[in-house]
């Protein structure tokens, strides 16, 4: 059933990206900018954030909150790269706690269609240490960052959303965790 959820939102994500990217050609900037090196420090684009939201897992596990940090750069434009280490608490019976150590990479969009223009796509890949031993975590993707002062300051906060779909590689249950955000930008 959550999964069934899990593809609803894909889906509803996936049409609003596709109507903006069918009128890509008359925005300027482009909403699928073209990859580029970095020719300055800033463009780098260093961020530091801290997640907090819900873990929904499969089965009969009921939800639970789940907490995080987030590190990332942008080492070629507009590809991302990151870490992030974030834990959730099942309870019940005995201390079935969750840690995922994710290595990210995520391709950011532009252009100036609201929200778009803020929003990525990537995968994250990683081990994740369960009550019961650590296994390999795969997670597809999905958020934003808006600023919060703007674009003309050089350092910068934003507040954002990031939904991604934690799938483990033992018969833990996979997860779609939905996670707010709040990120300083160097």
């Amino acid at each position: 059933m959550k999964r069934v959820k899990a593809l609803k939102f894909l889906i509803c994500f996936l049409f609003v990206v596709g109507s903006a990217l069918s009128r890509a050609d008359e925005a300027k900037p482009k909403t699928l900018p073209h990859p580029e090196p970095v020719v300055n420090a800033d463009q780098y684009r260093f961020s530091f954030g801290f997640l907090g939201g819900v873990n929904i897992p499969e089965g009969n596990k009921s939800t639970t909150p789940e907490i995080g940090m987030d590190f990332g750069f942008q080492p070629y434009i507009p590809y991302s790269a990151g870490v992030e280490l974030t834990t959730s608490n099942f309870g019940g019976k005995g201390l079935q706690k969750r840690t995922t150590f994710l290595l990210k990479s995520s391709y950011n969009f532009g252009g100036d269609i609201p929200v778009i223009r803020y929003s990525y796509v990537g995968l994250g890949i990683g081990p994740t240490f369960l009550y019961t031993g650590t296994e390999l975590a795969v997670a597809p993707l999905m958020g934003f960052d808006i600023p919060l002062q703007g674009e003309t300051h050089h350092q910068e906060w934003s507040l954002g959303f990031y939904a991604k779909y934690l799938m483990v590689t033992t018969n833990d249950p996979d997860s779609l965790i939905l996670l707010g955000s709040l990120k300083y930008w160097f």
